[in-house]
């Protein structure tokens, strides 16, 4: 039965299983696992030995795990069993990589208030009742150490090239 299910598997060097371009005959073999086989096949995702997989679940012998993988191997056409956990991971994700011109932004903003100048995101000044409150506070604390920091400076370099306003 083995053997039956090895040659009536496709070559996996031929790319007929790649999930970009055959998605149900991939959904089609998926399909075909057993229970078992999927449980076992995201414990060899997440880089468990068979021994590790049969004490985890509890199977007397990690031959028992291994017999299951490789007709896991055979039902995906695949060769190894790290190959065959991927293919079940691409499929239990169920979604399809966006071409990058509609990616969306990998990180969200890190800045809280919203800037009062426009920006990339936002052309135009949106800003709301409560974040123009904000930056009034902002800029009406910051202009005041500013000025006074800038004065500072200035008298300091004047007291050291020695020039006496006064």
């Amino acid at each position: 039965m083995l053997i039956s299910n090895i040659e009536s598997c496709p070559n996996p060097d031929d790319g007929a299983l790649n999930p970009r371009r055959n998605g149900s005959e991939l959904a089609a073999r998926i399909e075909q696992l057993t229970d078992r086989q999927r449980s076992y096949l995201r414990l060899v995702l997440q880089l468990k030995s068979s021994k590790d997989i049969a004490a985890a679940t509890g199977d007397t012998s990690y031959r028992a795990v291994d017999k299951q993988l490789l007709k896991a191997n055979a039902i995906l056409g695949v060769g190894t069993r790290v190959e065959a956990a991927q293919m079940l991971a691409t499929y239990d994700q169920g979604v399809e990589h966006l071409h990058p011109a509609n990616a969306l932004p990998s990180a969200p903003p890190d800045f809280r208030l919203s800037r009062p100048w426009p920006t990339v995101g936002a052309a135009a000044n949106m800003l709301t009742l409560r974040h123009a409150a904000s930056w009034t506070v902002i800029i009406a604390i910051v202009m005041p150490v500013g000025l006074t920091a800038a004065g500072m400076a200035y008298l300091t370099l004047l007291l050291l090239l020695r020039f006496q306003p006064f």
